[in-house]
């Protein structure tokens, strides 16, 4: 059986290990087979090294998942690799970026610059999707606040409201400036940081309710509803 493929280009690390486990999440770990890979160097000199392969054989979906290493690669490398996955037979391109340090207000205008920058391989190949974790994909955990807890009881809401003022059970964490601050000054309140090193977002990812995610939080956390929506329209 051959398997419907994907590609997913995603700023960074943490994204990446994010994106892995949702796919896995939504689909069923026995159902996909996913392989990444990290770009490196420069524009003029983007090399692709492998950086874990699939031990899931005969999987009716597969992934192939960049990381790009920085918001500004994501687009680039997503043209640069058009051709070589539509002759692999990929149906769908999808990549995850944020806006930091971009100011959120130039959201729209951010949007549009891409799509007029992918315009024209959308006429000859495959769909092409880019979604914005709009500030920085920290938005998305911090709306998913139970987790906090797993990793700390005392990191409770009215706890942290108390410490910090940030009621994270009524805000709209994706018009925070700076979400990956706002878990850092959460995680200081019990005496840990936050880096966004693999080992952070690990524990965060590992620490998730992906059931949360699907069912709830997409009713009202509008980006990731984009992505896990670009997910699902490819997992059929």
């Amino acid at each position: 059986m051959t398997p419907k493929k994907i590609a997913c280009f995603v700023e960074g690390q943490t994204e990446q290990i994010f994106v892995e486990r949702l796919f896995q999440e939504i689909a069923g770990y026995k159902k996909i087979s996913i392989e990444t890979y990290k770009f490196q160097g420069g524009k003029a000199n983007r090399r692709i090294q492998p950086h874990k392969l699939s031990t899931i054989k005969n999987a009716p979906f597969f992934v192939l998942l960049y990381d790009c290493g920085n918001d500004a690669h994501v687009v680039s490398d997503i043209r640069k690799q058009h051709q070589s996955l539509i002759k692999n037979g990929y149906e769908k391109i999808l990549g995850l970026r944020d806006l930091y340090p971009i100011p959120l207000g130039t959201k729209e205008e951010i949007e549009t610059g891409i799509r007029g920058f992918l315009k024209p391989l959308q006429k000859i190949g495959v769909p092409i999707s880019v979604i914005l974790a709009v500030m920085e994909i920290e938005a998305w955990f911090l709306a998913e606040w139970n987790y906090l807890a797993k990793i700390d009881n005392r990191l409770t809401c009215d706890f942290i409201l108390q410490k910090c003022g940030l009621d994270l059970r009524i805000i709209d964490t994706e018009q925070r400036a700076r979400p990956s601050q706002d878990l850092d000054e959460i995680y200081r309140l019990v005496s840990r940081n936050y880096d966004k090193s693999e080992k952070a977002s690990q524990e965060i990812i590992n620490n998730l309710d992906y059931e949360l995610l699907y069912l709830h939080l997409v009713n009202s956390v509008k980006q990731l509803k984009r992505f896990i929506d670009e997910i699902d329209s490819f997992l059929v």
